[in-house]
């Protein structure tokens, strides 16, 4: 566990600016005023949750997790993104996220939650099993751009991975 004072908590719109650095440690560059839109959209809906973790203050990962219905499966929840700052993993934060994160979807009635993770985050992939998911299937993940902007769009689905 990480030393010094931990607390989740539900993101406010404020935090925007950490959530985008964090999203940039997964690849992904969001600028902040998008990301402020989006957050002030997702966070008020019942059918989702977005937390994040603080440590002395600062934002130092977040999980957000989505209600799901479909068909063939019924009610799950769908983990939309994890991350923990770098400086900060290994240390039990994200652990803290998930747990919270799947204490809400079982409160919502979600028998299940599921996430999919990038075939190269093989730490992650180890993370998650540490914890009980199961890898069930390897899938193909496909994107069509329904805009003009088709390049952008597509890129926003697909991390840029530092090696």
């Amino acid at each position: 566990m990480t030393s010094g004072s931990m607390t989740l908590r539900v993101a406010r719109l404020e935090d925007a600016p950490a959530i985008a650095d964090l999203t940039r440690q997964l690849g992904y560059e969001v600028p902040v005023s998008t990301l402020s839109e989006r957050l002030a959209r997702l966070l008020p809906r019942s059918d989702q949750c977005f937390l994040v973790a603080e440590l002395d203050g600062d934002v130092v990962g977040w999980v957000h997790v989505v209600v799901a219905e479909y068909i063939d499966t019924g009610v799950y929840a769908q983990i939309g993104g994890l991350v923990v700052d770098r400086r900060q993993r290994n240390k039990g934060v994200g652990r803290l996220l998930m747990t919270r994160a799947e204490e809400w979807a079982h409160q919502q009635g979600c028998a299940a939650v599921r996430l999919w993770s990038s075939a190269i985050r093989t730490e992650a992939h180890r993370f998650y099993e540490r914890l009980g998911y199961t890898n069930v299937k390897t899938q193909y993940a496909f994107v069509k751009s329904l805009n003009a902007d088709a390049e952008d769009v597509i890129r926003a689905f697909t991390p840029r991975i530092d090696r």
